[in-house]
């Protein structure tokens, strides 16, 4: 640390000197010495960062304010810029107010007579009226950020209200957002289809966007209040008692079981924590009437408290409410005295009450004989904080976290504090009561007892337990309740007037060491009589009292009556009386007697004592029960000072004669007990705010009021001298308790002192320097409150309230004329002489003035801000450093007495340059400059509050004396901490901390003189006034010293946002910024929009400045890009759709940390800008946008150049991004954040337990400096980002912090909404004044694209409905002016606009969905002449990329704004002349269908056949789109590769390298290419659909269609590859060779040899494998399904053939259908038909769905398996089905051979198979119907088939032979064909029609048998001696068979043969 050496007496003289010679006050700075800390050393020079470089600007002296001023006042029409020239006339007001009491009356003396002087100086502090100087305007700028905003509710659809699953879309939001008025679509589309001119568009569209703003833009930005808390001083706490923590009890109920007797309670808290009593004794008498008369001798009136209010300023978890109950005294034991109510049951039995009778008799006679004197009985205690902590919300006590208190208070003490939180009223009843043990009577017995009973214990077992009933509430106190009375017995005030039953507060005993001042009278002495030992032969006594008086004299009569009465008992008497032990004769007490002393003690008052034995039963020789035994006195004064403590005391034996004396026990003649042995011992606290008892303090009072000028200036002197020394030993305690009597004795001696001349200049010093020791005494003690500037709660609050400085002499004029408030009754106080005094006699005084000291001798002196300004300056060494430390209590006294002097002097009128003369003016001067160089060579730790006191004094300097003067001193301290930070970085966190404080004045705008330019350009000609114009938005030299406070904070924002800058100085210089600019919109003077410009002037070199810092802006963007990706899974956030982002920064979203970026330090010289910074300065430049004056704003974007101007318009984009709304927090995320909350608390709880955290410790980490690399090295230097006044989770962001609830975070989305509205319209305001200029723009095109980016960004941006009503209408005012730049080639803008539209046209809102439907088809009507088939293919590219992020809602509301683009078209007369309409209707049934599909495609995500149905047609829709068809043809190819589904994967890249070829016939023609499509139709059918494409398709190349890699040769070749691949993996061998017959020519016309090799390598291999498996192939089976049922929607009627896998037999199929459809529409809603006949859809239910699934079989004509040989290709391009289905003619399915019919149905499908889709739609059905003979023929000639493929298999088959073998010859099988042959072959047909199908029938037999003869004779050959057996069987079944079939076989028609043979 540093130390300042100065030289001796001679600087000063020489100083004085030159003072004297030149006029003027030089420059006193001393010489001084650096000394190493020990805690660790500075960084040297070398070491410095090279990036602290100084400013680029040059340094300005601010102009002369005054002259400035003088200069304005002369215009006399400044109208309401009036306010803006100068101060106000009372800007500064010196008030006398009355002092605030909380008693209806002062506590005061009851007799001010013969008081001693220290007595009556402490009470006149303690009633002294308040002196406060108070700045009127101040509190315009020191306003907190308003409460209860009445922001209008701004709807979004991002919030979570909007959210489909969870409400419905008629939702009462959405009705609250369509209440903008908007119109019906008819006449809004004709009110935008009317002629009207541009000018009157623009002007209606300012009236709205004007309408219903907000004024003060802060208001939903405020800066922190940690942020606001370094600008303003908290006001101290007033200088009263201090109640922190108060519990109110109300007593209900108190009774045992029986009612015998009258009990009294006494009640206290003791913490066994810190073992001791904490408070004074409450006395409760809760009898009934009937037990109070008992006691009642006297009809007086008697009060009954009944509630006690307990105050627990140091709340730990082991308070305890003890009760202790007595009883009137009575013959017996305290045993014999509780077994009664222990064993007797009240109402038990006759014998009980009789009993009861007896007690009560025996009671009321002892209650009316010994009713003075009480007996212990039992005692009960409360866990007070467990009781309340259990009716807590959470806890009722709360372990206090890192910083305790509240608002400004920190209390540094880190020990375990617990907080009572408020809790509701709890009840709480006792049951039992323990006996009172006669031995165990002290607290520390008592303690004892309450700790064993938490654990088990032996003694407590022996405790008797007492059954009974003790009812009380406790709660907490708000308020002060009526009929409520002091510890002192004065009544309180309170504001409820209710009448309520009386209500005492209980004094509290403060633990030892928390001391606060004392600020009212109390004088009260407590003695506590402990033990007596009588066991002494001399004195027979047991039951023993003492009685307790305090006497004002040696007279027996003397007792006065200040003993305070208990409940029931007068207020106070004269005499108390102990509780007696019974026959005990060395007793102990517990009784506390509590005395009001007299204010005038003297040595004659003193405690007599008088002991007693007490005869319980009457004599008959003796009426009076008390016998004397003796007496005992102790003086209240010891050497005049009140004594305290613990005394033992003889006892007298003798009565004590008259006089005795009281100063001593040596009476002679008297008899002592003992020998003078002291037996008698007791303890006295006093409790006293005018007896001290420390000595030393008690010797400077007495010091003090012994100094008069009656004695010489040397005796003065030494006393004084005395007296302040005294002051360096008194106890930090004692000193805080009576701080501000020993301020009020010690400034005044500061005076005395200095008065004296040569004598006294010691002794000034001297106490001066007493002073400082007493300062720093105060700051340095953990026990002393201070507030978050380190300021002592103490001494603030005695500068603010109680110091006051003598009047000068009697002026002429009154003081109420003086001080506004000061009553003519309150002057008196202040009339008295102000001292003038010198500190040394060398030197002169600054100004004469007389003052008689001696005999009348005139002595000159300085006034007392003069005298305290000089001894600041003259103290050295430690003295000094310890000044510098705790500098803002000097500065305070200096301003209230400078203050003070301009009221006594009437000099507030005056002009400030004539209030203080020149030379005080220099050692204002001289002390800044020590201070500033204190500042600049101290180290840091110890300078950051001595800055910030440099900065307030300053501040209120500004208030006080000549302005220009104090803001020299401003620049002189600015400029020295610049150039020295250099080598001192942390000097750049105090220079921006001393500039926060100087800007935080109320007057700060007048300070800037904002109307200076304007001003001076009145009169200058245009050139003049242009440059003026230029200044005044530049940051200037001229500029600066205008306007020096704001220029020297747009210097620091210049030099901090450089990319070579320190981080934390951005930071910062930008939150002072915002904290002044927040104050400028809180501050209602500033309101009127002319003034508001005026102010917003000031900052227009803002907007160069923030312009300047775009590139770190956009960088800091561009690297939290990846961040912000993450919320583009939200399918309406519209940024995510962009093909070509505008400028890709939006805000991070709100799971995001918006300030988790990475932090750097002094030291990184690329330190990055943080989000938080940005995100300030950018709303620092809008409000300036905002405010400033449109010309102003205009004339300086239009000496823009070009590219800045695109930069600004960029800087607005970024506006955009860094203010989007960010939405309500959901339920997940609020839960979330409870957690968090609950899980940060519980980790600061820890570390306030372990002790690594507190409030001093946390004022200590709030700043970091460079420094913390060197000294830990293991610490990140990003941790220098955690600063003092941090703003992370504050305000209107969501922040973890602060406990809120569900309804804040709810009221920080509304201000999040307001504040993007505000910002976007502020964005839109400037970006209308851009095109306003861009007619005179030579080149406006690209400033026109900028505008339309940043427009197009606004609006797919989280928005409200509001405002996009305002983005709409600029949108389509811009189009109309531009239309040409936006169909710019070379811009894409064209294609956002259009998909934004269409993301607005699915808004959930009609009022979003008109406007944006509004803008569709204005942009389709303007551009139908030149660009309608651009336009048309930008919408449909739109909805296309908008596909698969649309919900269902999304595409209801699509499908509403299409209607209303119809209703549009509708009421466009003018175009109905054209095909305008025609063309429309077209787009929008094909986006219908498009976005139709693509919604369900949602819907069906499990249904993966109706995906790809849907797929198709939304690719089929997709047509003249090649690209977008490519990409869902290839989605769908990606769904079948999935499923394995290689064969229809295959064709769809088929389907893609056909449209390719398409493309590529027409367009290149080249002869080595497919000629379109038609040249894959060996390998499909179906691909001769690619060439519908219509021929405008191919002529838009230029318009970006076709451009992709896909549309070329090498695309072609790729598609043709992959196919390749896929048909080799489905075994489609032969369509491989079909495809490289496509490539076999693009190879040789490129003569790409390898190419070719490997052609017709892998066709080698592909007819190698048909060869290998041809027949084995399983191409697919075909079912054909229908659907029936309103549950399958669309698929109701409708039938599907179905391609399965080779092996899928029927069952599998229905099956896994079944269960789809039924985990889709429930399990007893789908049926799946048995049958395939016909369905009848009226006899099917209509809640279920029907599924009917059939078998079918490819179906070939008779030529076509001519021209379909290969097995391949009867199973390729097959387009028809077969199944058959038996029936009979009674309708049965089946019956007798001869009644057995069936019908072949024939189906033929759109599409053949395979195709791009594994089901295909059927379009045509055929049947045929077979009598029973046909339908038999056919079965035997399918038999016959199947034997002659078995027997002519190559090589054979042996199994499958043997088994259709046995299926045909069998024993069991071969009925069949027998009984077929006698059904049908047994007789001649009557109907001849029938003839050839009897003789078909016998030829097949023949057939049949022929095939079994010969598969038996091939089996023959090919089984084993093994199977012999077996063969010889079917040889025996068969030739049964041939036997049986032959008369059948051989029996002919004869007519068919004759009729043949004709």
């Amino acid at each position: 640390m540093a130390s300042f050496t100065f030289e001796d007496t001679r600087q000063h003289l020489q100083l004085v000197s030159s003072e004297e010679a030149t006029g003027e006050l030089k420059l006193f700075v001393p010489c001084y010495r650096r000394i190493p800390s020990s805690d660790g050393q500075h960084p040297s020079s070398s070491s410095a960062p090279s990036q602290d470089t100084p400013l680029r600007f040059d340094p300005v002296e601010p102009s002369d304010f005054e002259a400035h001023v003088a200069n304005q006042m002369a215009n006399l029409e400044l109208g309401p810029l009036q306010d803006l020239v100068d101060f106000p006339k009372d800007d500064v007001e010196v008030i006398l107010s009355p002092r605030e009491y909380r008693t209806v009356n002062p506590a005061v003396p009851d007799n001010w007579n013969n008081l001693t002087p220290q007595v009556r100086s402490c009470v006149e502090t303690y009633t002294r009226n308040w002196l406060t100087v108070t700045r009127r305007y101040q509190k315009y700028c020191n306003g907190s950020r308003r409460k209860g905003l009445n922001l209008p509710h701004q709807v979004f659809e991002c919030d979570e209200s909007f959210n489909v699953e969870k409400q419905s879309f008629q939702s009462s939001v959405a009705t609250q957002a369509d209440e903008l008025q908007t119109e019906a679509p008819e006449f809004f589309i004709q009110s935008l289809l009317q002629p009207t001119d541009l000018q009157e568009v623009d002007r209606r569209n300012e009236i709205m966007r004007k309408s219903g703003r907000l004024a003060d833009l802060f208001t939903l930005y405020p800066p922190p209040v940690e942020e606001e808390a370094v600008n303003h001083r908290a006001l101290p706490q007033t200088p009263c008692e201090q109640l922190e923590q108060r519990l109110q009890i109300n007593f209900l109920e108190f009774k045992f079981e029986i009612e015998i007797e009258p009990f009294f309670l006494i009640l206290a808290l003791y913490d066994l924590k810190e073992r001791r009593k904490i408070s004074e004794n409450f006395y409760l008498d809760l009898n009934s009437g009937e037990f109070r008369d008992v006691m009642q001798a006297e009809t007086e009136f008697h009060c009954y408290f009944r509630k006690a209010i307990f105050s627990i300023s140091q709340p730990s978890s082991e308070i305890y409410l003890v009760i202790k109950v007595e009883k009137v005294l009575q013959q017996g034991s305290i045993a014999d005295c509780v077994d009664p109510y222990v064993t007797i049951k009240e109402n038990e039995t006759a014998k009980s009450k009789e009993k009861i009778g007896k007690l009560r008799f025996q009671a009321t006679s002892f209650c009316q004989r010994l009713s003075l004197y009480r007996m212990p009985f039992a005692w009960a205690a409360v866990d007070l904080m467990t009781l309340i902590s259990n009716r807590g919300s959470q806890s009722s006590l709360d372990r206090e976290s890192a910083v305790a208190g509240s608002g400004s208070e920190m209390r540094s003490r880190s020990v375990d504090k617990y907080n009572i939180l408020p809790f509701g009223t709890v009840q709480h009843s006792l049951s039992t009561f323990n006996k009172q043990e006669e031995d165990k009577l002290s607290d520390e017995d008592l303690m004892k007892f309450i700790t064993d009973e938490k654990k088990p214990s032996p003694l407590l077992r022996r405790l008797r337990k007492i059954p009974g009933v003790f009812r009380f509430e406790v709660t907490v106190v708000k308020e002060t309740p009526s009929c409520c009375f002091t510890p002192d017995f004065l009544e309180l005030k309170s504001s409820n007037n209710e009448n309520s039953e009386l209500a005492l507060e209980v004094l509290e005993f403060p633990q030892p060491g928390l001391s606060t001042p004392y600020t009212i009278y109390r004088n009260l002495l407590y003695v506590y009589p402990q033990f007596l030992n009588l066991t002494n032969r001399q004195i027979s006594a047991r039951n023993i009292t003492v009685k307790i008086q305090f006497m004002g004299s040696e007279k027996t009569n003397r007792a006065l009556p200040v003993i305070f009465g208990k409940s029931g008992h007068p207020e106070y008497v004269k005499e108390s009386y102990t509780p007696v032990a019974y026959h005990s004769r060395s007793p102990l007490f517990y009784e506390e007697v509590k005395i009001k002393l007299p204010p005038d003690l003297t040595k004659d008052h003193h405690l007599l004592f008088t002991f007693y034995h007490i005869n319980c039963q009457p004599k008959q020789s003796q009426d009076c029960p008390e016998v004397p035994l003796g007496y005992s006195w102790l003086s209240i004064l010891d050497n005049g000072q009140l004594r305290c403590g613990t005394f033992e005391l003889p006892i007298c034996l003798d009565k004590l004669p008259f006089p005795y004396s009281v100063t001593s026990t040596s009476v002679p003649g008297l008899k002592w007990l003992d020998n003078r042995k002291a037996v008698f011992k007791l303890e006295l606290r006093p409790v006293s705010t005018v007896h001290t008892q420390d000595r030393n303090l008690e010797q400077f009072f007495t010091l003090c009021e012994a100094v008069d000028e009656r004695r010489s200036l040397v005796h003065q002197a030494e006393m004084l001298s005395q007296a302040v020394s005294m002051l360096k030993l008194v106890r930090l305690e004692e000193l805080a308790q009576f701080l501000n009597v020993v301020l009020d004795k010690l400034l005044p001696l500061l005076l005395l002192s200095s008065g004296m001349g040569a004598e006294g200049a010691p002794v000034c010093k001297e106490i001066f320097e007493v002073l400082i020791v007493i300062v720093d005494r105060l700051h340095s003690s953990e026990e002393v409150k201070k507030d978050l500037l380190g300021r002592s709660h103490y001494l603030a609050s005695y500068v603010y309230y109680v110091f006051s400085m003598p009047v000068l002499q009697e002026s002429r004029v009154t003081e109420s004329e003086k001080y506004a408030t000061l009553k003519p009754e309150a002057a008196a106080v202040l009339r008295r002489i102000r001292l003038r005094s010198i500190s040394d006699p060398a030197i002169q005084p600054l100004k004469s003035t007389e003052l008689k000291v001696r005999g009348g001798s005139p002595k000159q002196s300085k006034l007392f801000h003069e005298e305290l300004a000089y001894c600041i300056v003259f103290t050295s060494g430690q003295m000094r450093d310890k000044i510098y430390r705790h500098l803002w209590f000097f500065f305070q006294l200096l301003i209230k007495s400078m203050s003070q002097y301009l009221s006594d002097m009437d000099l507030w009128n005056s002009p400030p340059k004539r209030r203080f003369s020149e030379g005080f003016s220099g050692i204002v001067y001289t002390v800044v400059n020590i201070g500033t160089e204190f500042v600049k060579h101290q180290d840091a730790e110890i300078t950051e509050v001595t800055n910030l006191s440099l900065g307030f004094f300053l501040n209120d300097l500004l208030s006080l004396m000549d302005r220009g003067f104090v803001l020299r001193l401003i620049c002189h301290h600015h400029k020295e901490l610049l150039d020295t930070a250099v080598t001192q970085p942390h000097l750049h966190d105090r220079r921006i901390d001393f500039l926060r404080v100087v800007c935080s004045h109320e007057h700060f705008v007048t300070l800037n003189l904002p109307l200076a330019s304007s001003f001076q350009t009145q009169e200058g000609n245009e050139c003049e006034k242009d440059a003026a114009g230029q200044d005044s938005v530049s940051l200037s030299r001229k500029f600066r010293q205008q306007h020096f406070l704001v220029g020297l904070l747009l210097e620091e924002i210049a030099d901090g946002l450089r990319a070579d800058s320190g981080r934390l100085i951005r930071r910062e210089a930008v939150s002072l910024l915002h904290s002044l600019l927040a104050s400028h919109d809180k501050d209602l003077r500033l309101w009127n929009p002319e003034v508001k410009e005026k102010v917003a002037a000031l900052y227009l070199p803002l907007l160069g400045i923030a312009l300047s810092a775009l590139p770190q802006l956009q960088k800091l963007s561009d690297s939290d890009r990846s961040k912000l990706n993450a919320r583009h899974s939200n399918p309406r956030n519209v940024t995510s759709l962009i093909f070509t982002s505008p400028v890709a920064l939006t805000p991070p979203s709100a799971s995001t940390n918006r300030y988790s970026t990475p932090i750097t330090g002094f030291s990184s010289p690329g330190s990055a800008m943080s989000t938080e910074v940005m995100q300030t300065l950018l709303h620092c430049f809008l409000w300036v946008l905002k405010n400033a004056d449109e010309a102003t704003v205009k004339g300086w974007m239009l000496r823009l150049p070009m590219q800045q101007l695109l930069s600004f318009l960029e800087l607005l984009d970024l506006c955009v991004s860094n203010f989007e709304y960010e939405g309500q927090p959901s339920t997940e995320q609020i839960s979330s954040y409870v957690y968090r909350k609950s899980r940060d608390m519980k980790v600061r709880l820890e570390e306030t337990i372990f002790g690594t955290t507190g409030a001093r410790r946390e004022m200590m980490k709030r700043r970091e400096y460079p420094g913390i690399d060197r000294l830990f090295p293991g610490v990140s230097v990003g941790l220098q980002e955690k600063l003092r006044w941090r703003k992370d989770l504050t305000q209107w962001r969501q922040s973890v912090d602060k406990n809120k609830s569900k309804l804040e975070l709810q009221q920080e989305a509304l201000i999040g909404g307001n504040l993007t509205m505000e910002t976007n319209l502020i964005v839109l305001d400037t970006l209308e004044l851009v095109i306003q200029q861009c007619s005179s723009m030579p080149e406006f095109k690209p400033v026109v694209a900028a505008v339309l980016k940043v427009l197009i960004h606004s609006l797919c941006c989280n928005q409200s409905t509001l405002y996009l009503q305002n983005c709409f209408n600029t949108q389509r005012a811009v189009v109309a002016k531009f239309l040409d730049v936006l169909f710019d080639e070379d811009s894409e803008h064209c294609t956002d606009l259009c998909l934004l539209l269409l993301q607005r046209c699915m808004s959930r809102f009609e009022s979003t969905r008109l406007q944006a439907s509004a803008s569709l088809y204005l942009l389709m009507r303007q551009s139908y002449r030149v660009h309608f088939p651009r336009m048309k293919m930008y919408i449909t590219l739109s909805l296309a990329s908008l596909a698969e992020k649309i919900s269902n809602q999304d595409e209801h509301c699509l499908q509403k704004s299409l209607g209303i683009i119809l209703t549009y078209l509708e009421t466009d007369r003018a175009m109905k002349g054209t095909d305008f309409p025609t063309q429309v209707e077209e787009l929008i049934r094909n986006l219908k269908a498009v976005s139709g599909d693509t919604v369900k495609l949602h819907e069906y995500l499990k249904d993966v056949d109706m995906q790809i149905d849907l797929m198709y047609r939304i690719a089929k829709c997709l047509q003249n789109y090649l690209d977008l068809r490519l990409m869902w043809l290839r989605n769908i190819a990606m769904k079948h590769v999935e499923r394995k589904r290689f064969a229809e994967a295959a064709h769809c890249l088929v389907h893609s390298a056909a449209l390719v070829a398409e493309y590529l016939s027409r367009v290149e023609g080249s002869v080595h290419l497919p000629m379109g499509s038609v040249s894959f139709q060996r390998i499909s059918i179906n691909v001769l659909e690619e060439s519908l494409v219509c021929d405008e398709v191919f002529s838009m190349e230029r318009e970006g269609i076709c451009t992709g890699n896909s549309f070329s040769e090498e695309g072609l070749l790729e598609f043709l590859d992959e196919a390749v691949e896929l048909f080799n993996r489905a075994e489609c061998f032969e369509a491989v060779y079909e495809i490289y017959k496509l490539v076999i020519p693009i190879a040789e016309f490129h003569r790409n040899i390898k190419k070719l090799s490997v052609i017709h390598g892998n066709l080698k291999e592909t007819f190698d494998l048909i060869l290998s498996k041809d027949n084995k192939r399983m191409f697919g089976t075909f079912f054909r399904v229908g659907f029936y049922g309103s549950l399958f929607g669309e698929l109701d009627g409708q039938e599907y053939v179905y391609k399965e896998p080779g092996i899928t037999n029927l069952v599998e199929i229905s099956a896994r259908l079944q269960e789809f459809y039924k985990m889709q529409f429930g399990r007893d809603h789908v049926e799946v038909l048995k049958d395939s006949l016909p369905v009848k859809k009226e006899n099917l239910d209509p809640s279920k769905g029907y599924l009917q699934i059939t078998y079918v079989e490819p179906y070939f004509e008779e030529y076509e398996l001519k021209n379909r040989v290969a097995y391949y290709e009867r199973n390729s391009n097959l387009r028809r089905f077969i199944y058959s289905t038996p029936y009979t003619l009674n309708g049965r399915a089946h019956g007798e051979l001869s009644q057995q019919y069936k019908r072949k149905t024939i189906l033929t499908t759109l599409h053949a198979f395979p195709y791009i889709k594994t089901r295909i739609s059927i379009i045509e059905r055929q049947e045929i119907n077979l009598r029973p003979i046909e339908a038999v023929i056919e079965d035997m000639q399918k038999k016959t088939h199947e034997l002659a493929q078995a027997t002519s298999g190559s090589p054979p088959n042996m199994k499958l032979l043997q088994m259709v073998l046995q299926g045909s010859v069998g024993t069991t099988v071969n009925q069949g064909p027998l009984e077929v042959a006698q059904v049908f072959l047994s007789e001649i047909p009557d109907d001849p029609k029938l003839f050839r199908h009897h003789n078909k029938l016998r030829i097949c037999f023949k057939d049949f048998l022929k095939r079994c003869e010969n598969a038996l004779k091939k089996n023959k050959s090919l089984i084993t001696s093994e199977q012999l057996e077996y063969q010889r069987e079917l040889e025996r079944n068969y030739e049964a068979l041939e036997h049986n079939l032959q008369p059948f076989i051989n029996r002919r028609i004869p007519h068919l043969y004759v009729t043949t043979r004709l």
